[in-house]
């Protein structure tokens, strides 16, 4: 099987619009569909036991607290189905994929 870098919504989201464009960078204000992506992100990282890395989120867990980047892209695969991509800056977990 196939592993895939998209992610498809969990929640209904078909009340929410696309944005026609992008919000002033300087002056960002969060898309609903980017906020939910995030959510989604934030509760896999909670979760998840794909590989160890210290966040410094928890008291006593081995190794050194490095803080990480984390970004959600919202878009349309090539079948045309909205859903998102997540990515991370530098090394996570002593590797740059994941």
């Amino acid at each position: 099987m196939a592993t895939t870098l998209f992610h498809t919504f969990k929640k209904n989201i078909s009340g929410i619009p696309i944005p026609k464009k992008f919000t002033f960078p300087f002056y960002y204000q969060p898309h609903a569909l980017s906020e939910i992506a995030a959510e989604a992100l934030q509760k896999y990282l909670e979760a998840q036991t794909d590989f160890q890395h210290n966040f410094g989120l928890e008291k006593g867990q081995p190794g050194l607290v490095i803080g990480k980047m984390f970004g959600v892209l919202v878009c349309h695969n090539k079948e045309g189905q909205l859903g998102y991509l997540w990515a991370f800056s530098g090394k996570m977990a002593e590797t740059n994929h994941h």
